[in-house]
């Protein structure tokens, strides 16, 4: 069932965050393999930040947990933490010091996150103190995607028991227009609309987005025309998506004329040169002027 036992891990980022964040913990379920992922400031706050999942999953999703897996490290090794799982009847399991193996679960989670995260860094050639908003991004699709394991269902249905609603979803780092109402607008001669970088969907509401304005200032609106192919933060404005080097890209076809010609092509006055002919209606016509060849030998006889 749904919270039966929950992985949890942390993991570190080199750069400073938008909004000062340094760390993000992960919680998993074992059973939906639903994901949450929570930016922290220090490591003391995971005790704080696993507390407000607790009560996010009693109240939200009217369950309880019953036993939780992490790793032996700082942030959990607390004895108040432990007092407050046990006074809820959590059963605790701890991985031992040095082997993140034994929680394989939460270690690979933050894998995937950052493989799915850094794809999309790069794409949308965002500052890395945006970490936090590409993360939770990730975070985002991995729930909204259907996987074999599952029998081909979202964590999202898993969990919620309905299929998810993905309309919402668009390109990380893509350029959109933003209509800018009255009063975020300078005058009433500025214009009304703004080409700013979409980032993420607003927490809380589906239907609004978070970007990111040319002053690195969050904007938070439900009105704006994307465009996907557009990257607004990229050097150049790339206007098309990055290149498959692993696609065979299909070949053009050509009109030139080849260096070298076929052997059979004979230098009678009567055969009709190729001028820039695609290659199959040049070979039909050197055919028709042969046998108009033999047919003149074989009347001359």
């Amino acid at each position: 069932m749904p919270f039966e036992l929950v992985h949890s891990d942390m993991k570190s980022f080199l750069v400073m965050s938008y909004r000062k964040f340094i760390y993000v913990i992960t919680f998993y379920d074992d059973f939906t393999s639903h994901t949450w992922t929570m930016p922290l400031c220090s490591k003391a706050a995971a005790i704080t930040a696993a507390k407000d999942f607790l009560e996010m999953e009693r109240v939200q999703h009217n369950a309880h947990v019953v036993g939780w897996m992490s790793d032996a490290s700082g942030e959990y090794k607390s004895d108040l933490f432990d007092r407050a799982l046990l006074e809820k009847g959590i059963k605790i399991y701890q991985s031992a010091p040095r082997t993140p193996m034994q929680n394989g679960h939460a270690e690979r989670l933050g894998r995937t996150l950052m493989d799915k995260a850094e794809s999309m860094w790069h794409q949308a050639c965002i500052p890395d103190s945006w970490w936090e908003f590409v993360f939770a991004h990730a975070t985002h699709i991995y729930n909204h995607t259907p996987v074999a394991c599952l029998r081909w269902r979202t964590r999202h249905e898993m969990l919620k028991g309905e299929m998810p609603n993905i309309d919402h979803l668009h390109v990380f780092g893509c350029g959109a227009f933003v209509y800018l109402s009255a009063m975020a607008r300078a005058n009433k001669m500025a214009p009304k609309s703004e080409l700013m970088t979409y980032v993420s969907v607003a927490p809380g509401n589906e239907h609004n987005f978070l970007f990111i304005r040319s002053t690195n200032a969050v904007f938070t609106t439900a009105h704006a025309i994307f465009d996907e192919r557009h990257f607004p933060r990229c050097p150049k404005n790339r206007c098309e998506p990055l290149e498959n080097h692993f696609r065979r890209a299909n070949p053009k076809p050509t009109t030139d004329r080849p260096r070298n010609p076929p052997d059979d092509i004979d230098s009678d006055d009567d055969v009709e040169h190729d001028h820039g002919y695609h290659i199959p209606k040049r070979r039909m016509m050197i055919q028709s002027a042969r046998n108009l060849r033999l047919l003149r030998k074989s009347l001359s006889k």
